[in-house]
C-alpha cells in the first residue's frame, strides 16, 4: 500500500502505514492509541535541541579551556569563534524551520551534487587530514569544514525525493537500483575518499532508515545487510588501526590493560566513574587536563559525566531520545512520502550517530570517531546537524499549521493546532 493511499482513521483507531511499515507508538495506561498532537510534536523537536545546544556550549567551553590556557591563549577569546558558529547554526536552523516542503524537494538534486563535489575536495590541495582521516577542507578566513556532514543531509533529501517520485515502483529492483542504490554508492564512495569509516557508517544507517520508511521489500534489507557486513570486514581487515580497535573490545582478545600507560578509553571510563551521581561540578574535570584526547569533540560525553554526573549524562540521552521521538512522530503522521522519508532518515542519522558515540565513550564498542550530535564541539557537524533538525522542524510546523515562508494556507495559518477551527455558518 502506497503512502498516498494510506488510510486514516479517527480518534483511538487512527493508524498510518508508510509503504508496508507501521511505525510503533509508545502507549501508556490502558494501551489506548491517541492521535499525536502536532504542537507537541513540534516542541519535541525544538526544546530538546535547545537543551542539547546549551549543554554543548557550556561543556565545550569547559572541556577546551585547559588546552587553550596550556597554549598561552585566552580561553574566552578562543571560544568566540565556536560561539559564533553555534549562534549562526541556530539562526540557520530557525530559518530552515520556516522553509516550505517544496523548497527542499526542488533543492534535493542540486544540494546532493554540490555536496559530492565539496566532498571530493578532500583529495585536492585544500584537503586536510585529522585523526587519520583526510575528511576536511580548508576554507578562506582560517576556517575548516567537513563536507561529509552536508552530504548526510543531502543524501537523505535526495532519497526522499526520488522515492516519492517512484512511489508506485518500490518493489522494482531495477528502478530502486537507479534511484536508491546509485546515490548511496556515490555518497559512501565520496566519504571513503577520506578513509572516514565512522562517518560512512552513519551515512549508510541514515540511508537504510530512509529506505525502510519508504517501504522497500524487507528481503532486500537482508541482502543489503550482508553486503554491508562484508564491506565492513574488508575495510577493517585492510587497516591495522581498525583491527586493533575491534580486538580491544571483543571478549577474549582485549588482553590486560596496562594502567601505567592508559589509553584513551581508560581515561574516558575514569572520567565517567569519578563523576558519580552528581558530578564534580562544571569546570572541575580532571581528565580534560590533557589526559583524555578529543575531550571537547568525540569524548565530550565523558566530560559531561565527570562534571555533571550520571544525571547530566542521562539528561543528554533523554534529550536525544525525545528529539528522535519527535522526528518519528513527524514521519508517522505525514501524509506526504517525501516528508516521511526525510524525517525518518534524519531521525535514523541522529539516533545511529548517538549510539555509535556512546558505545565508543563507554568502551562497549570500538573507538570510531564520530561526534555526539548537537553537543560535541565541531563547526561542520553542529551546523549541518542543526540544519537537518530545522528541515524536520519545518515539516512539523507545517503539520501544526504554523506560519511558513511564502503565502500561508488560509485554512490553518495562525491557528493554534490544539483548538479545533470554528465552524462557519451556512449562508
Amino acid at each position: 500500500m502506497s503512502a498516498r493511499g494510506a488510510q486514516r482513521g479517527t480518534g483511538a483507531e487512527r493508524r498510518w502505514r508508510i509503504g508496508a511499515r507501521e511505525l510503533p507508538r509508545i502507549r501508556f495506561g490502558s494501551g489506548q492509541v491517541h492521535e499525536d498532537n502536532p504542537a507537541v510534536t513540534y516542541y519535541l523537536i525544538v526544546l530538546p535541541t535547545l537543551v542539547l545546544v546549551f549543554l554543548g556550549m557550556v561543556m565545550g567551553f569547559s572541556a577546551q579551556t585547559v588546552t587553550n590556557i596550556a597554549r598561552g591563549n585566552n580561553p574566552y577569546l578562543e571560544y568566540v569563534k565556536p560561539a559564533i558558529i553555534i549562534v549562526v547554526a541556530v539562526i540557520v536552523a530557525m530559518a530552515a524551520s520556516r522553509v516550505p516542503r517544496n523548497w527542499w524537494y526542488v533543492a534535493a538534486i542540486p544540494m546532493f551534487a554540490v555536496s559530492v563535489v565539496f566532498q571530493a575536495l578532500v583529495l585536492s590541495p585544500l584537503g586536510m587530514a585529522q585523526g587519520g582521516n583526510a575528511n576536511w577542507v580548508r576554507l578562506p578566513g582560517g576556517f575548516t569544514a567537513q563536507p561529509s556532514e552536508l552530504l548526510k543531509l543531502a543524501l537523505i533529501i535526495l532519497l526522499a525525493q526520488l522515492l516519492e517520485r517512484h512511489q508506485g515502483r518500490l518493489g522494482d529492483l531495477r528502478t530502486m537500483a537507479k534511484c536508491a542504490a546509485v546515490p548511496m554508492l556515490i555518497a559512501l564512495g565520496a566519504v571513503m575518499l577520506g578513509r572516514d569509516m565512522g562517518t560512512a557508517m552513519v551515512v549508510f544507517a541514515a540511508a537504510v532508515g530512509a529506505l525502510f520508511i519508504a517501504g522497500l521489500p524487507k528481503k532486500w534489507f537482508a541482502v543489503l545487510g550482508a553486503l554491508a557486513g562484508a564491506a565492513a570486514v574488508w575495510l577493517v581487515m585492510s587497516n591495522p588501526t581498525r583491527i586493533r580497535r575491534i580486538l580491544a573490545v571483543l571478549p577474549g582478545t582485549a588482553g590486560e590493560r596496562d594502567l601505567s600507560a592508559p589509553e584513551q578509553i581508560d581515561h574516558s571510563l575514569w572520567a565517567l566513574g569519578s563523576g558519580g551521581l552528581t558530578g564534580l561540578g562544571v569546570g572541575a574535570s580532571r581528565e580534560k587536563w590533557n589526559y583524555l584526547q578529543a575531550a571537547h569533540t568525540d569524548f565530550i560525553l565523558a566530560i559531561i559525566g565527570e562534571e555533571l554526573g550520571l544525571g547530566g549524562t542521562l539528561l543528554v540521552l533523554v534529550c536525544v531520545g525525545a528529539l528522535v521521538t519527535g522526528m518519528m512522530r513527524v514521519c508517522r503522521n505525514a501524509q506526504d512520502p517525501f516528508v516521511a522519508v526525510a524525517a525518518g532518515g534524519t531521525a535514523t542519522w541522529i539516533g545511529a550517530q548517538t549510539v555509535i558515540n556512546v558505545l565508543s565513550v563507554t568502551g562497549m564498542g570500538p573507538v570510531i570517531g564520530v561526534p555526539l550530535p548537537l553537543v560535541s564541539y565541531g563547526g561542520s557537524s553542529f551546523l549541518f546537524t542543526a540544519l537537518a533538525v530545522g528541515v524536520v522542524a519545518s515539516f512539523a510546523r507545517a503539520g501544526a499549521g504554523m506560519s511558513m515562508v511564502g503565502r500561508p494556507d488560509e485554512a490553518s495559518a495562525g491557528r493554534d493546532p490544539r483548538v479545533a477551527p470554528k465552524k462557519r455558518s451556512a449562508r
